[in-house]
């Protein structure tokens, strides 16, 4: 046993604790030894820092993979989807292209007919409002000369 070892049972049986003691025969680190193990300890927070890093990467690294899975499911479904409707409507991207520019036609034609029902409704307006008018001056034209004779 060592003196520690000794020391430390001796305590055990009297409660108290005990340091151990520095032989004298041990000399002090030179400043060297002391730099190279400060320098020693910083890596070694370093390493442990990085190695936590690595691993929140890895776990980073591990969502990002499962996500990126998801996400070609959704769209591998997302173009069995459009493949069935495709087929359900029975008309090639080609045809669809063909109806909606027709569609777009309809709306530009539909706004030019829109335009020009304006116009004749005002015009409708502007000749309600002329035969108004005529039929009040033929009015008072009637009793002008009825009143004269």
């Amino acid at each position: 046993m060592n003196d520690f070892e000794v020391l430390s049972c001796d305590a055990g049986e009297s409660g108290e604790p005990v340091e151990p003691k520095r032989d004298a025969e041990t000399p002090e680190e030179p400043e060297n030894v002391r730099r190279v193990r400060v320098g020693l300890d910083a890596l070694t927070a370093e390493l442990a820092e990085a190695k936590e890093a690595v691993a929140y990467l890895e776990a980073r690294e591990n969502e990002l993979v499962a996500e990126k899975a998801e996400l070609a499911r959704s769209l591998a479904e997302s173009e069995k989807t459009v493949d069935a409707l495709n087929l359900a409507l029975g008309a090639t991207s080609e045809e669809c292209l063909e109806l909606f520019r027709k569609f777009r036609d309809a709306q530009d034609d539909a706004a030019r007919l829109q335009t020009a029902l304006d116009a004749a409704l005002n015009d409708v307006a502007v000749w309600r409002s002329a035969a108004f008018w005529f039929g009040v001056s033929s009015v008072i034209a009637v009793v002008a000369v009825a009143a004269a004779f």
